[in-house]
């Protein structure tokens, strides 16, 4: 009951945004009463909680399966991450995840708990990718620089969609930032 009811919120998340969450439209995309919805979500916060968490879970499960790929050298592994963070950034999932959090940012009882979720979610993908970095002889501190500047890059060109094209640019970026991590990583 709870996977269909979480899968049922991220899917009217997904079409109509927060507000269309409501514990009566989940229990009638459920094919469930209210009670029912009610019985394992006390209020709509409760629900709104299950959306994001659903959201980042199916996120995650995609990350987890480019980090099961192999990176035999540096320019795999950061191809491979530089590809992860495109599957997320421009996915459905990654806009889902950001409307909800967008959603609540103005309620301080229901915020800091999205937030923590989506800490809990995207936190430990983060820290795959500085561990498969330090295992190819990256510092952990240059691991962890790298992984958020590659993150910060690709959602930054995911944004920039709001007012404008694809572009050279943005691909030219990304080789600069790729090569410049490439030089780094045969010096050591």
């Amino acid at each position: 009951m709870r996977a269909r009811l979480a899968l049922e919120a991220y899917r009217i998340v997904a079409e109509g945004g927060v507000r269309a969450l409501t514990i009566r439209s989940l229990a009638k995309a459920a094919g469930v009463s209210q009670g029912a919805v009610l019985h394992h979500f006390p209020d709509k916060n409760a629900i709104v909680l299950l959306a994001i968490e659903q959201t980042l879970t199916l996120a995650r499960d995609d990350s987890m399966a480019w980090l099961a790929r192999p990176g035999d050298d540096a320019e795999a592994l950061l191809r491979a991450m530089l590809a992860e963070f495109h599957a997320f950034f421009f996915s459905d999932r990654f806009w889902v995840a950001m409307g909800i959090t967008i959603e609540v940012s103005k309620d301080g009882d229901l915020f800091p708990l999205v937030r923590a979720k989506v800490a809990e979610l995207r936190t430990p993908i983060y820290q795959a990718w500085e561990d498969r970095l330090i295992a190819q002889g990256w510092s952990a501190d240059l691991a962890r620089q790298d992984v958020r500047s590659a993150a910060a890059l690709v959602s930054g060109a995911a944004i920039r969609r709001f007012w404008a094209d694809e572009d050279d640019v943005s691909q030219a970026v990304e080789l600069d930032w790729l090569e410049a991590r490439l030089v780094q990583a045969r010096k050591r």
